[in-house]
């Protein structure tokens, strides 16, 4: 018997949790208590009092409490204790009682015609409709009668972890974070502390380093992770944008006026005109983000937002040869609609288009034509100030044509940033495409684009190699108006065509 006994196998303690795991576990524990039978009380009738709505929003608003602490302040609140005033005793012998010396009351809350409302329950009540056991209402209740209040609960809070953090290693652990140089995203006008390293890292690869750099530390990936994604405001990936000439120049100078003779003057003046040239490039900002709502709101009214993507080769492999070969351009025109965040690419090669003002305006009008909704009556389009594509001469006659000779729609706004201040949602949509993926074929290029995003709904796609929407609109526009634009078009930053 005893032999037997000895080849059973062992119950085995159940492995904690911890990291990401633990915290899913407590998310989980917080959110999905339920409401419990009816407690089919006499006295205060608590089922039939609160009503099937307003029981589902007890649950929901205790469920949606984002802490433990939260929720037992929640309950707290909730319970009353008083003094017991008489005592009455059943059993023969009074020696033996044990008496209670305070005695609890429960209630909800419950919305009623506006206003907050409490309905007193029972016990019974009190733990079914908050999803809830007996061990922690009479936790709560010791601590209201003990210290007067609901304390926090401090579970790992004590001095003897064996698997504690050692403070040299966490100090290692921030040095070697620090020691990566990252830079900042230019096209941010708010004072962000967001730093972003180089797309070829990430946290993996910096935890492999650590241990390569100080072999006698030891800590985890979990514990590395979690330290560089709490106490560190850090992203992967330069911002595929280049920098606004101004402001460099305001950099540059403003470091020389400092480390010269002090010249509070000039330095105050460098600062305001600074301080202009960002308010005038978040005025765009601040239209296109009106424009989008508006656009939302009104069926009549759509923004758009449209530019070229980086010229991309094909093909794109790693082959040496290729490198020192000429390759095909592959162009990419992106027109992005504010008000649903559909996005089309109209794509081609070098071959069947350049990237001139009659290619935009070519792409432009067979948007307005074959893809905008036809209850659409206003256009407000937001595109960069690059004079050969969108601010040019061929641009301003096409709205021109189409508001008045075609009449499609009412009115047509052409919005253009401050130089270097243009980043749009274009940018955003370009730097989701894998630029490093392997293609030999323009195809490969559009199942790329295509394939990149899912929500809110994926890029469309129209390619324009056979028999493209090309046209030759200078020619054309030059027999309906004058030669000469009549007007400087260099200092416009807004274009509107009635």
């Amino acid at each position: 018997m005893d032999e037997d006994r000895n080849k059973l196998p062992c119950a085995s303690k159940k492995r904690g949790k911890y990291g990401r795991v633990s915290d899913v576990s407590k998310k989980l524990k917080l959110q999905t208590h339920e409401t419990g039978a009816s407690c089919e009380c006499t006295r205060f009738k608590c089922f039939q009092n609160i009503a099937v709505e307003e029981r589902a929003a007890i649950i929901k608003h205790f469920n949606s409490l984002k802490t433990h602490d939260e929720q037992n302040l929640y309950l707290g609140g909730l319970i009353t204790h008083n003094f017991v005033k008489r005592h009455r005793s059943r059993q023969v012998n009074d020696e033996d009682v044990q008496y209670h010396s305070f005695s609890y009351s429960y209630r909800v809350r419950v919305e009623r015609n506006t206003s907050a409302v409490e309905v007193p329950i029972c016990y019974k009540a009190m733990l079914a409709l908050h999803g809830i056991s007996a061990k922690r209402i009479q936790n709560i209740q010791l601590q209201l009668v003990t210290v007067g209040h609901v304390e926090p609960d401090k579970p790992g809070r004590h001095s003897n972890h064996r698997h504690k953090l050692k403070e040299d290693t966490k100090h290692a652990v921030y040095e070697h974070i620090k020691s990566f140089k990252g830079r900042k995203a230019h096209y941010s006008l708010r004072d962000s502390e967001r730093i972003y390293l180089p797309e070829e890292l990430n946290v993996k690869r910096m935890h492999r380093m650590f241990m390569e750099d100080y072999p006698n530390k030891q800590i985890s990936y979990e514990t590395y992770r979690t330290i560089f994604v709490t106490e560190f405001n850090i992203s992967f990936g330069y911002p595929r944008t280049d920098t606004c000439s101004s402001c460099d120049e305001y950099k540059a100078q403003k470091s020389i006026l400092e480390k010269g003779p002090f010249q509070k003057d000039a330095l105050s003046r460098l600062d305001r005109d600074h301080q202009l040239h960002l308010l005038k490039a978040n005025a765009f900002y601040k239209r296109k983000r009106t424009a989008r709502l508006q656009s939302q709101k009104n069926i009549k009214m759509e923004a758009i937002a449209m530019d070229f993507q980086k010229n991309l080769p094909i093909p794109n492999i790693s082959t040496n040869d290729v490198y020192y070969k000429r390759q095909l351009s592959f162009y990419s025109f992106n027109i992005h609609v504010l008000s649903s965040g559909d996005s089309l690419f109209y794509t081609y090669t070098e071959t069947a288009g350049k990237k001139g003002s009659d290619e935009v305006a070519s792409m432009l009008f067979d948007f307005i034509f074959n893809h905008l909704d036809n209850a659409v009556e206003e256009l407000e389009i937001f595109c960069d100030s690059c004079c050969g594509q969108n601010k040019n001469y061929t641009l301003f006659r096409l709205i021109h044509f189409v508001v008045h000779t075609t009449k499609r729609l009412k009115n047509i706004k052409m919005t253009f940033p401050v130089r270097g201040h243009s980043y749009m949602e274009c940018d955003r949509n370009m730097g989701l495409i894998n630029q490093k993926a392997c293609v030999e074929l323009p195809c490969g290029w559009n199942e790329q684009i295509t394939s990149t995003r899912v929500k809110p709904s994926p890029f469309q796609v129209i390619s324009c190699e056979d028999q493209g929407p090309f046209r030759s609109w200078t020619t054309f526009l030059a027999q309906l108006f004058l030669k000469k634009c009549p007007f400087e078009s260099r200092p416009i930053k807004e274009l509107t065509d009635l």
